[in-house]
């Protein structure tokens, strides 16, 4: 079983990772992970993700108070969440570039231009605009959150979650990836998707694959 200690670690491993390829920058974001016991690790609000330390990581009880430190202003997004999906042991809070664009164009990252993407981010719609609180913005993503794993913030970024803090990390890289394939094969003029009866089959391994 994993300890705290090594749950902050993996937390600090993701956002400098995802700080090094710019899907992190400054004091955007957040990260959190359930623990054992049902506390929570969260990111502390106002700090930078590439210089992120294990000890910074704030320790929430299972009331939602924090041992000490303050953290994320979003946390009852990320406490919604993993109230609606027991599946959810991880959450990643990003603005990335691509990805934003789209969320900040409204347009949902939901065609079928890779087989790999399908099986893995699933489709990934856009929530309502919300003010950036945290109780607003929980009230616009909680009717996606129990059918997808990936959801466009309206004019504000994306939110990933996982079964864990690496799967939670990777899924936000795969949705940039994806939103930044998918900008160029719209700029190249290309409508080509995957045929509607190949997508059918995928999604039914994608759920035959969530099941286990």
């Amino acid at each position: 079983m994993i300890t705290e200690f090594q749950l902050k670690q993996a937390i600090v491993r993701v956002a400098r990772r995802l700080d090094e390829k710019g899907i992190l920058t400054s004091t955007d974001g957040n990260l959190s992970a359930l623990l054992p016991d049902g506390g929570t690790l969260i990111t502390p609000s106002g700090s930078c993700k590439g210089q992120l330390e294990p000890e910074k990581i704030v320790r929430l009880f299972r009331d939602g108070s924090a041992r000490s430190g303050k953290p994320s202003s979003e946390i009852a997004l990320h406490r919604m969440i993993y109230a609606k999906r027991p599946d959810v042991r991880a959450i990643v809070h990003a603005h990335p570039p691509y990805a934003t664009a789209y969320a900040v164009a409204g347009m949902a990252l939901d065609q079928p231009i890779l087989s790999e993407a399908i099986l893995t981010l699933g489709r990934v719609p856009v929530a309502s605009y919300a003010m950036p609180t945290a109780e607003e913005l929980a009230r616009s993503v909680e009717p996606l959150v129990d059918h997808h794993d990936a959801v466009l913030l309206r004019f504000h970024g994306a939110i990933c979650f996982a079964r864990d803090i690496e799967q939670a990390g990777y899924l936000m890289e795969t949705l940039e990836h994806v939103a930044r394939i998918d900008f160029i094969r719209r700029a190249l003029g290309s409508n080509e998707l995957i045929p509607a009866h190949e997508v059918a089959r995928l999604e039914e391994l994608r759920s035959a694959m969530r099941s286990r």
